[in-house]
């Protein structure tokens, strides 16, 4: 570390050390005379994974509660369920394609494991295991629950991740704090994402019984947010933000469509 960097530090009575100062020089502004510090902020590394990206899969943004536990010291924090179950999805989907790659283009496996993928995120118990339906990819016909069963089996790592998975869909229906912390707790080997999504939830414990036990959740809000991007990338963008927003309110039924002109009905 430079001694100007000391000096400026030790001037501005400044102790974080992420921030390295590496010069300064003077402005006029308004006919008044600043002085100018150049600095730049090393973001610190994710504890879980070193990275120093402030965006990364995986992990919940830990900078975040840091600021609200300076801000609002009384404030209870809650993990979003929506966030929750986005992560160890994600985390169980990564593991499958890592399993389907496994096996050669063609094969039945590869066929139950790459084309049903939706059904390995749904809940189990939301799955048809009454009528079988053909399909023509692994040329037979199944249930939902068949497919899903059988193609967890291709892996016992698929299988632990699977069945973690829906014991955390039931436990977050119940409400069921202890259960939850059970499951985040587990011996079982699962894949390296969803470790690494648990590993998350053990250092937020706290937060993660939160957003189970208490009402409060932003799913409408993440659910609006989508819907927004998929009215622009259904649009392939708009060159004019009062349209968008024309667009939005639209869908939301805030504003109603123009008639037919009466020059257009005659």
């Amino acid at each position: 570390m430079s001694s100007l960097n000391d000096y400026i530090r030790f001037a501005l009575d400044i102790e974080a050390h992420n921030i390295v100062f590496k010069d300064y020089f003077y402005k006029i502004l308004n006919g008044t005379k600043y002085k100018i510090y150049e600095a730049e902020l090393i973001q610190p590394a994710c504890p879980f994974c070193g990275s120093v990206s402030l965006i990364h899969n995986g992990h919940l943004n830990f900078y975040y509660q840091d600021i609200i536990r300076a801000c609002f010291p009384n404030a209870q924090i809650i993990i979003d369920r929506f966030h929750m179950v986005q992560m160890l999805t994600r985390s169980l989907n990564s593991l499958r394609v890592a399993v389907m790659k496994k096996f050669k283009k063609g094969t039945r496996e590869y066929s139950l494991l790459k084309s049903p993928w939706k059904l390995y995120l749904k809940k189990f118990d939301d799955l048809e295991k009454i009528h079988p339906r053909y399909n023509w990819h692994y040329k037979d016909s199944l249930t939902q629950e068949q497919i899903v069963m059988e193609g967890i089996e291709c892996d016992d790592t698929l299988t632990n991740s699977y069945n973690l998975l829906q014991a955390f869909f039931t436990a977050l229906d119940k409400h069921d704090t202890k259960a939850m912390k059970d499951i985040i707790y587990s011996k079982e080997k699962v894949g390296p994402l969803m470790h690494r999504t648990l590993l998350t939830f053990r250092h937020n414990l706290k937060a993660v019984l939160n957003g189970a036990s208490l009402p409060y959740s932003n799913g409408c809000l993440e659910g609006f947010n989508r819907k927004i991007k998929q009215i622009e990338r259904t649009a392939y963008g708009y060159s004019n933000f009062i349209n968008l927003l024309t667009r939005i309110r639209l869908e939301e039924n805030k504003v109603k469509e123009k008639g037919l002109s009466n020059l257009l009905i005659a």
